[in-house]
């Protein structure tokens, strides 16, 4: 799978962020509720929120957000392939991968400024065929003339000095090659880029190429690589230690730039010679003055290979779980809560027991009615001596520590307490009736 905005999969950093976020929050929402809220009335305030329900909501959330992070990175899988009409022209691009295009007169070597300048080139084409050609000691279609760019773009970060066995240096035999790729008929579209030193250990490249002008209509461009004065050509042992590359002699091989030959070869065709030095620069002078001077003609692509988008994927799914999410309430159901309820006092109803019931639960709140009316203190409260009334009622709690009347005494005393403007004994009697079981 590939994407094709692969930017956008840095938001879901994002992700991890919201999480930690999501649980700081609700650690301090508790937290806060906790100080403000006596533990007791704690499930009666916030019992209605189910917790898990909470975070299964929130988990989904983030999913969808995930999901459509994904999508908007525009994922990529599988390829389909079209007959695609265009009007352009056919390129094919010769690489000289022989182990004197190791030599590092220019940095990093002279085969990955290579790579790199191709890769410049081909961004500059706009609906032209290109090719690729390895060269060595023979030469070897590398790639075959298409639009698909990226195709290209791998088979030239795949070359190496290995890609051809046969050592040595053959420019004849990547002209040939070229016009066999492109066939006899001479359209005026055609052209052959070469990128090497120059340096022609065997055939005949001027003449190739004039051949090649004549019979295929090809017109070639030369790239220089390297500098005249030139470089010792490093290899690497069997032992990993670096050594020089050497003659038969036992001499020590310096690969020099032949800038003359190439200028010869590309003259012969119509073409013309630049030197590798900005390979940007360089790029665009061969695409401004050379390629987009020649004819395009109208061509039938059958190599056109393109990915198929499966965007939807990911965004169906993040639109099935942000729907989840809204369904999942975060509440408890007032319904179910008063059908539990309901249930709760079916199951204490005993037939026959209302009467009691009833009879009893009258005497009880006539007890307490004559208990709180009686209650000492509560006459001097009326009368306005909250001192004494305070004191009355810290004396009935203390002689009857576990009246079901403690809430009230405690409140009682609590605004005495407010009243004599003695604010912490007012707030130390509330808590306490917070604290009550009742």
């Amino acid at each position: 799978m590939t994407f094709g905005a692969p930017g956008w999969l840095w938001a879901l950093l994002l992700i991890p962020l919201l999480m930690a976020l999501f649980v700081r929050a609700e650690r301090g929402a508790l937290r806060r509720l906790q100080e403000f809220v006596s533990a007791r009335l704690l499930p009666q305030l916030a019992g209605t929120v189910n917790r898990p329900r909470r975070m299964i909501r929130f988990g989904l959330q983030l999913l969808g957000l995930a999901l459509a992070i994904v999508s908007l990175a525009q994922p990529r899988w599988g390829y389909t392939f079209e007959d695609v009409k265009r009007k352009g022209l056919d390129l094919l691009i010769a690489v000289d991968t022989s182990r004197s295009m190791l030599s590092n007169d220019v940095q990093p070597d002279r085969l990955e400024r290579v790579k790199l300048a191709v890769q410049d080139l081909v961004n500059e084409l706009q609906g032209d065929r290109v090719g690729l050609i390895a060269f060595a000691g023979r030469a070897f279609l590398q790639a075959p003339l298409t639009i698909d760019y990226d195709a290209v773009f791998e088979a030239i970060n795949d070359l190496d000095t290995k890609t051809i066995p046969e050592g040595g240096t053959n420019i004849s035999s990547a002209i040939t090659l070229a016009t066999q790729s492109f066939g006899k008929s001479a359209t005026g579209n055609r052209a052959l880029i070469i990128f090497t030193d120059g340096e022609e250990l065997s055939g005949d490249a001027v003449n190739t190429a004039k051949a090649a002008a004549a019979d295929a209509g090809v017109r070639i461009f030369t790239v220089g690589v390297g500098t005249p004065q030139g470089s010792l050509i490093p290899v690497t042992g069997d032992d990993g230690q670096t050594a020089f590359v050497k003659d038969p002699a036992g001499q020590v091989v310096k690969s020099k730039l032949d800038e003359n030959r190439l200028r010869e070869i590309a003259e012969t065709t119509g073409g013309f010679y630049v030197h590798l030095e900005n390979g940007p620069r360089i790029m665009q002078q061969l695409q401004s003055e050379g390629l987009a001077k020649m004819q395009a003609a109208e061509m039938d692509v059958r190599l056109s290979r393109r990915p198929i988008e499966r965007y939807e994927w990911p965004l169906s799914a993040a639109l099935i779980a942000l729907a989840f999410s809204v369904l999942i309430p975060e509440r408890k159901s007032a319904t179910r809560r008063i059908r539990r309820g309901e249930r709760a006092r079916e199951r204490r109803y005993v037939p026959g027991r209302g009467s009691a019931a009833a009879a009893t639960t009258a005497v009880l709140m006539g007890l307490i009615t004559f208990a709180f009316g009686a209650a000492p203190g509560i006459d001097a409260y009326r009368d306005g001596k909250f001192e004494d009334a305070y004191s009355q009622f810290q004396q009935t709690l203390k002689s009857h520590p576990d009246s079901r009347a403690e809430e009230k005494l405690q409140f009682d005393s609590g605004t005495a307490a407010y009243k004599l403007k003695d604010y912490n004994k007012a707030l130390e009697s509330f808590s306490q009736a917070l604290l009550t079981r009742d």
